[in-house]
């Protein structure tokens, strides 16, 4: 029989994942990125999230852009199809392994992304950090030991 601890815990999950989503999503609509101010240029260009996603996913089929540091910017475009794969994967209970791997280049995928920030160089903005915030949020029950709880409750 499961305990009541290990029931709240997977009911908190659920809900940490689910505000997650609410603010990933909510990040698409905000800025998050900014251009530095260089002098003599015009005002710097501020970009919102669903832009960024936009132009990182179709340059995935430019063989220049690979070939460049803006690799960084397409694995970063990446990122939001991996977040719904890794959303379908939680459906399975036995797709932890996959699961889990998926989260991992999430989470690579986001350490690029700040380095391509740093070389380009670009600002982070409050959707940008939302949006980071958001995915945490979901891939934070791997870190609880979410599937421990799943496997608990199953056996009641």
């Amino acid at each position: 029989m499961p305990s009541v601890q290990s029931g709240t815990r997977s009911w908190a999950i659920k809900v940490v994942r689910l505000l997650g989503f609410c603010i990933y999503v909510a990040a698409f609509f905000l800025p998050a990125i900014r251009e530095v101010a260089t002098p003599g240029a015009g005002e710097p260009g501020i970009h919102e999230g669903w832009f960024c996603a936009w132009v990182t996913l179709v340059n995935t089929f430019s063989s220049q852009m690979w070939h460049s540091k803006d690799c960084l910017a397409i694995l970063s475009g990446w990122i939001n199809p991996l977040v719904l794969l890794y959303l379908v994967f939680l459906i399975w209970r036995k797709a932890v392994w996959p699961r889990r791997m998926v989260a991992g280049l999430v989470v690579a995928f986001m350490i690029g992304t700040w380095i391509y920030f740093y070389l380009v160089p670009l600002v982070p903005l409050i959707g940008h950090f939302l949006w980071i915030a958001g995915i945490l949020m979901m891939l934070a029950g791997e870190v609880v030991g979410c599937e421990s709880v799943a496997v608990e409750n199953s056996k009641a």
